[in-house]
């Protein structure tokens, strides 16, 4: 009974021992060890820090996809500021086309209160027909004397006198005049006209406005005895 149950000791001890060993394997190599598991987590390496800023950057822009806009008041004034600038320059823009539309629309003669050509009178303002215009003009300017003598004979001569060219030259033998009193205001023959010459008949006289701006200067009508006769 003693053997029995020093074999069956011998049995167990020999099954906890661990597996067994050929005589012809060396005994200093070590069996493999199975990979642990935790040894495989701490070999892995962790993310880069370029890699960390890529991922942050790609998870900001799925957020701000996401996330809706929100408007400030500044861009809610600059939106209302541009909407009602557009609606103004299209209110601009339709009442122009309205204008050109208008303008170019060919009204009937027959519904006009008043047709005809008509003129309008600088020195009064009046609304004139053709044949009043020049006999309208002819008493305002006459009666421009009474406050500018020098002014009203002026325009006389430029408006009562169609041809240019006969104006021009009475004009310049005027202004001859003058200005030979003008540097010689002390010579009498200077002073004087004589009308009966025939520079004065031919150039002067025949110029209507032209006797009446030399006696608004101060020349005055007067007869002179001549020599020999």
């Amino acid at each position: 009974m003693k053997k029995l149950f020093e074999d069956f000791k011998k049995d167990i001890k020999f099954k906890s021992a661990g597996p067994g060993k050929k005589l012809t394997e060396d005994a200093s190599s070590k069996p493999a060890a199975a990979p642990c598991s935790s040894s495989s987590k701490q070999s892995r390496y962790a993310p880069s820090e370029g890699a960390q800023r890529a991922g942050a950057a790609a998870l900001a822009r799925v957020e701000q996809k996401q996330r809706p806009k929100v408007h400030t008041s500044q861009d809610a004034i600059r939106n209302q500021v541009k909407r009602e600038l557009e609606a103004e320059a299209v209110a601009l823009a339709e009442k122009d086309n309205a204008v050109t539309a208008e303008g170019s629309k060919v009204k009937d003669p027959a519904c006009l209160s008043v047709s005809g050509v008509y003129f309008t009178c600088p020195l009064t303002g009046a609304t004139l027909t053709k044949s009043q215009r020049e006999v309208h003009i002819k008493e305002a300017i006459l009666m421009r004397f009474e406050e500018d003598d020098i002014e009203a004979s002026v325009m006389m001569v430029h408006t009562f006198n169609k041809d240019r060219e006969k104006v021009k030259a009475a004009v310049d033998i005027i202004s001859k005049y003058v200005e030979n009193i003008c540097k010689n205001p002390l010579e009498e023959k200077y002073r004087k006209i004589k009308v009966s010459n025939k520079v004065f008949q031919e150039k002067i006289r025949p110029v209507e406005g032209c006797w009446e701006f030399l006696q608004a200067l101060g020349f005055i009508s007067v007869m002179l005895p001549v020599e020999g006769q």
